[in-house]
């Protein structure tokens, strides 16, 4: 139990950093003062400064973030002193850049996650994976319910979903055994099939869909994985405008949403099943915190890029008390959206 938590924090750890990372060395190529590097939200754990950049561990470990001075639009009056309270020169400092450098420095985290993204595609392309069928819901009192089957549970042994109906249908009304793989550990259980279930629920009462990948040359994966990238990356990108628009729709997309307790779940599951899956998982975190970050939101990259498209219309920057109170607002809500997912993730386990 502890060691998979500490798996998949150090995992979803080593994304964020990624992410960081590519804001870092995207402002030290342009030349920008950044002040701190963190790992994780304060409080500080530790913190070290070299040069003019000190770099922290905080004891939050779901996020991370890079200082950079006059990110939020401070010290641009033009009767500034040279040096500002933090020792960066002017000149130096985020809104001293041209638009087009501060766009390159908040688009660079995004950037990192797609490629660690495709570089992780790489090898799943290449080495492929055996086909499964992975359960997505189980209906309530339904024959896989009262057996045991869970959302996450994988199914081996079937080469196609085709394969899968077909063997249900051999086998309803017998008792069945099916080797499952739930919470990263083999199971085997025993369920019957229903002869007459009821209407949108199958035999079983379960809802499926059925993965797996052919192996290609390696000059291929490359190229497939590339093209994956970019599918995943728009599906999420576009499934982020369409939930926020089941809120108002009542879709309630958000109920399928996961946050770090599903991550974990997922995580335990991939672990389980080989460095693969690890693999694939991990690509897909790192597509979705890609496509996360870019969106458009205040508080995320791509609400900040939204400011400097403002800032070029207006061939003036947001106000720096503007921008402080409309992404402190954001942040405050994306906080308050985590800890309902949160929850939402807990209340599965029971």
């Amino acid at each position: 139990m502890i060691l998979n938590i500490i798996i998949a924090v150090a995992l979803l750890g080593f994304l964020i950093f990624v992410h960081e990372l590519g804001h870092f060395l995207a402002a030290r190529k342009f030349g920008m003062a950044v002040e701190e590097f963190g790992i994780g939200f304060p409080p500080r754990l530790w913190g070290k400064k070299k040069g003019n950049t000190l770099y922290s561990i905080n004891l939050i470990p779901l996020g991370g973030f890079v200082k950079i001075a006059g990110e939020d639009g401070e010290n641009t009056d033009e009767h500034e002193s040279e040096t500002d309270t933090h020792g960066s020169k002017k000149g130096n400092r985020f809104s001293d850049k041209p638009i087009w450098q501060r766009v390159i420095v908040l688009s660079a985290g995004v950037i990192m996650n797609f490629l660690v993204g495709w570089l992780l595609l790489i090898p799943v392309m290449g080495l492929g994976s055996p086909h499964q069928i992975v359960v997505t819901q189980v209906a309530p009192d339904s024959p896989a319910a009262v057996a045991g089957f869970a959302e996450g549970d994988i199914l081996e042994g079937f080469e196609s979903a085709d394969d899968f109906v077909s063997f249900i249908d051999m086998h309803k009304g017998e008792p069945t055994t099916f080797e499952v793989y739930q919470d990263g550990e083999a199971k085997e259980l025993t369920v019957t099939p229903r002869i007459n279930p009821p209407e949108g629920e199958g035999a079983l009462g379960i809802g499926f869909v059925s993965g797996g990948l052919e192996a290609v040359p390696w000059y291929e994966a490359i190229w497939n994985a590339l093209v994956r990238a970019g599918e995943m990356f728009l599906f999420i990108f576009i499934l982020l405008f369409r939930l926020i628009a089941s809120i108002f729709d009542g879709s309630h997309l958000y109920s399928q949403v996961s946050g770090p307790v599903g991550i974990y779940k997922a995580t335990t599951q991939a672990a389980g099943l080989g460095w693969l899956y690890l693999a694939n998982l991990m690509a897909l975190i790192s597509l979705n915190l890609a496509a996360l970050n870019i969106f458009p939101f205040p508080a995320l990259d791509g609400g900040r890029i939204i400011f400097l498209g403002i800032e070029k219309i207006r061939k003036k920057p947001v106000s720096a008390e503007v921008q402080q109170w409309v992404n402190g607002g954001a942040f405050i809500l994306l906080l308050l959206l985590m800890v309902l997912v949160t929850i939402q993730d807990v209340s599965k386990f029971f």
